[in-house]
C-alpha cells in the first residue's frame, strides 16, 4: 500500500482588504484537491500563504521564507511542495528551492502559476521537479501522488470545468457574515488574444464556462451571507445567453452586492444595460488605447464609433463604470498617450486609470519585445519589471506619461528608477 503522501502549497499573495483569509486561486485548488478521490489515502494537502503586503517592507531573502515554511510545516516531513510563480516572486524561487533543500526538503518541487509555460519553464526554473503549465485543478492533485523523481516532469490539466467543484461551497474559502469582498468567475479563459495579456488558456485557447447550477448556488451563498462586493474574474463578462440568465438570477434573488464586471464596449446593448441597472453594478472597461493603430499592434482591435455610442449609453442608464488604459504599449507616443487620455475626457468619462505595461511570461508581447526596442526597469519597490522606455518613447517621456497616470488617480508619483 502507498504512502498517504503530505503535501503544502505555497502562494505568494497581495491580499486586499476586506478578503477571505484565503486566496482565491489558492481555494479553487485545495477544492480540488480535498475533492479528489485519493484524497486521504494518497496524499493530503495544507496552504500557507506568504503576505507579501505584510512582508513588502522586509523584503524578505529566500532564507527567511523558508523559516517561515519549516515553523509551520516540517520541511523533513514534508513529500510534495507547490509553489506559485508569479511576475513579482519569479527571482526568489531558485535561490528559495536551494535554501529548502538545504534545509532539509527531500520530495518533489512543484511549480505552478502565471509563470510556468511549457516552452520556458524548465529554463527559468532549472531547479524544479514538476511543472504544471496553464491551470492545475487536475493536475497538481496528480503531482501530489508522485513518488520522487529523478527525471523532470511536465503535466497537463485535463479538467472538465462544467464539473468543478466550488470553493466557496464545500468551505475551502470560508465566508464571513456580511463578507466585505470576494473574487468569483463564472467561466475561465478569454475568447480575445491580447499580446499583453496573460488570461487566456496558452494551451487550448478555449473559454471554459462553470456549471449554470452551481454558479447560482454560490450567488444564494453570497446572498445568504450579506457579501457586500463581488470582484468577477472573467476575464471579459460578454453579452449573450448565458450572462442574461446570470444577471437575471441575482436580479430575482434580490441579490445587494456590489457586483464588479470586466466588460468591452462593444458588448453593450440595451438588453445587457438594462440588467446591469437592475443591480448594484460597477463596469470596468480596459479600453487600453483609444489609438487604432496601437490598438491593433496589440491585436486588441478597438472599435472607436461603438467605444464612443457605449460611453453614452452608460452614462443614459447612469450605470457606474471606470475606463483604464495602458501606457508603454509599443509604437505609443507621448503624445498618443494624451490623446487617449483625452479621448475619454471629451466625452465626459471621470473615472479613468492608466497603467504601466510589464511583460508577462508566455505573451506574444514578451517574445516579441526586441521588435520594438522594449526596455523594462524597476519602477516601485514591488520588484516587479514594467516597460520603461521603447523606439516610440524614451524613458523621460515614459516618466510623463507616469506623471499624467498617477494624476488621474491623484497618486504621488514613487518611481524610483535607476
Amino acid at each position: 500500500m502507498s504512502k498517504n503522501k503530505k503535501c503544502l502549497l505555497v502562494t505568494f499573495d497581495y491580499t486586499q482588504k476586506g478578503k477571505s483569509a484565503t486566496s482565491f486561486a489558492a481555494g479553487v485548488l485545495l477544492s480540488e484537491c480535498r475533492q479528489h478521490k485519493d484524497y486521504g489515502k494518497k496524499f493530503t494537502a495544507e496552504h500557507l500563504s506568504i503576505d507579501m503586503n505584510k512582508n513588502k517592507a522586509l523584503n524578505l531573502s529566500a532564507g527567511e521564507i523558508v523559516n517561515i515554511i519549516n515553523g509551520q510545516h516540517k520541511l523533513e516531513e514534508i513529500d510534495g511542495l507547490a509553489l506559485g510563480c508569479y511576475v513579482w516572486n519569479t527571482e526568489l524561487i531558485e535561490p528559495l528551492i536551494t535554501q529548502l533543500k538545504d534545509k532539509g526538503f527531500e520530495g518533489n518541487i512543484i511549480l505552478g502559476g502565471y509563470q510556468v509555460h511549457e516552452s520556458s519553464c524548465e529554463a527559468l526554473y532549472p531547479s524544479g521537479d514538476i511543472y504544471l503549465p496553464s491551470y492545475a485543478e487536475a493536475s497538481l492533485p496528480e503531482a501530489f501522488m508522485q513518488d520522487k523523481l529523478i527525471c523532470k516532469l511536465i503535466l497537463d490539466n485535463k479538467f472538465e470545468f462544467a464539473s468543478r467543484h466550488s470553493p466557496y461551497l464545500n468551505g475551502s474559502i470560508e465566508l464571513d457574515e456580511y463578507q466585505p469582498m470576494v473574487h468569483w468567475e463564472t467561466q475561465r479563459g478569454c475568447y480575445y488574444a491580447c499580446s499583453f495579456c496573460a488570461h487566456r488558456d496558452v494551451a487550448g485557447n478555449k473559454v471554459h464556462d462553470f456549471s449554470m447550477e452551481t454558479i447560482k448556488k454560490e450567488l444564494d451563498l453570497f446572498k445568504e451571507k450579506n457579501v457586500q462586493r463581488i470582484n468577477v474574474l472573467d476575464p471579459i463578462f460578454r453579452k449573450g445567453r448565458r450572462s442574461y440568465e446570470i444577471l437575471e438570477y441575482a436580479i430575482g434573488i434580490g441579490l445587494e452586492a456590489e457586483l464588479v464586471f470586466q466588460v468591452r464596449f462593444e458588448d453593450i446593448n440595451e438588453r445587457l444595460l438594462a440588467l446591469f441597472s437592475k443591480l448594484n453594478t460597477h463596469l470596468e472597461f480596459g479600453l487600453q488605447t483609444a489609438i487604432k493603430s496601437e490598438s491593433i499592434v496589440i491585436n486588441r482591435r478597438n472599435n472607436i464609433e461603438k467605444i464612443s455610442s457605449a460611453i453614452s449609453m452608460l452614462q443614459d442608464k447612469r450605470v457606474s463604470f471606470e475606463v483604464s488604459l495602458i501606457y508603454g504599449l509599443p509604437t505609443q507616443t507621448l503624445e498618443s498617450f494624451f490623446e487617449s487620455v483625452d479621448f475619454l475626457k471629451r466625452r465626459g468619462v471621470s473615472e479613468v486609470k492608466a497603467f504601466p505595461l510589464m511583460l508577462l511570461e508566455g505573451t506574444k508581447l514578451a517574445a516579441d519585445k526586441e521588435l520594438f526596442g522594449i526596455k523594462e526597469g524597476h519602477i516601485d519597490g514591488s520588484g516587479i519589471p514594467h516597460v520603461i522606455e521603447s523606439d516610440s518613447f524614451t524613458k523621460d517621456e515614459w516618466k510623463a506619461m507616469r506623471a499624467l497616470a498617477m494624476k488621474l488617480t491623484n497618486l504621488e508619483d514613487s518611481a524610483c528608477l535607476s
